[in-house]
């Protein structure tokens, strides 16, 4: 194989390769804003809103006070939500789980008032946990839609660069064909006298 054949065949993977990242890359591209959007979309009806910043309590204005008063429609706002969720459920029952809770609750020789109080605490516990997972998963949802678009412009620009370099030896493998194909040039060499002894 000559090397213009060579160099053709290298070119020409090189830009199916091309061909493919940019295809694949805007498919990326095409998830990772279809996943953000559809987080906004689920998040934005449910109108959950943090709280303004002066009613936030010193620890929540330092964990999620950037938020304070926004509507929680991104990824990054539903996990600050959920951190703030976690913050007033460490107050229901001491810091315990709501299955810690319902445990309790169902405990043998407790008095009705003592197992309705832990029941509905238990209850309290029960929703904020399902909020805050809720809000977790639509974080993760989020990020994951977030690398899929990042990972798509970068599979398009490498795409483009990739798809440059082998337009570039193309050119370069035709170089070489004319080059080859040619009229040899004949160079004479200068004739040696013969030196008699």
């Amino acid at each position: 194989m000559n090397r213009k054949t060579w160099d053709q065949l290298i070119s020409g993977a090189g830009l199916v390769v091309a061909i493919m990242l940019i295809v694949l890359g805007g498919l990326a591209v095409y998830g990772g804003n279809f996943g953000r959007d559809n987080v906004t979309d689920r998040l934005q009806p449910e109108l959950v809103q943090f709280p303004p910043y002066d009613a936030m309590t010193p620890e929540e204005q330092a964990t999620v006070g950037e938020f304070a008063g926004q509507q929680v429609t991104t990824g990054p706002q539903a996990e600050a939500f959920a951190k703030y969720i976690a913050g007033h459920l460490t107050f229901v029952n001491d810091g315990k789980t709501y299955s810690q809770t319902s445990a309790a609750a169902r405990a043998e020789g407790l008095d009705a008032k003592t197992a309705a109080d832990l029941q509905a605490k238990a209850d309290t516990l029960f929703k904020g946990e399902t909020l805050r997972s809720i809000m977790l998963n639509a974080y993760g949802w989020w990020t994951v839609a977030t690398i899929a678009l990042y990972a798509g412009w970068f599979m398009i620009a490498a795409g483009i660069v990739l798809g440059i370099l082998a337009v570039f030896g193309f050119i370069h493998a035709r170089r070489i064909g004319r080059r080859d194909t040619a009229d040899p040039v004949v160079i004479e060499e200068p004739v040696k006298e013969l030196q008699t002894v």
